[in-house]
């Protein structure tokens, strides 16, 4: 299901605290906020109001966000690995 824009607003506003409280999940969120707002018309009308944004402030807090989940994230599957230890190897003797 799509969301709103009172939806994508909403979680804009709600997720901008990632940074704040040190939350990598929640900064995953506001990126995602920020990508479909993004996909959005830069501007709107509706009988007689109008919306606009600048795109460019949004892209800059998309880029900060990922920078913050690139230095913050440890569930990274790249950074961990297995290994099966043996009788012939990796025990001390």
């Amino acid at each position: 299901m799509a969301a709103t824009v009172t939806q994508i607003l909403d979680d804009l506003s709600d997720y901008s605290d990632y940074e704040e409280v040190g939350s990598v999940a929640r900064a995953k969120t506001f990126i995602t906020a920020c990508r479909r707002f993004l996909a959005l018309p830069a501007s709107q009308s509706d009988q007689g109001s109008s919306l606009g944004y600048t795109p460019q402030l949004i892209a800059n807090e998309l880029q900060f966000a990922r920078r913050y989940v690139a230095a913050n994230d440890t569930s990274s599957t790249a950074a961990s690995s297995v290994r099966f230890l043996s009788a012939s190897e990796g025990f001390r003797r």
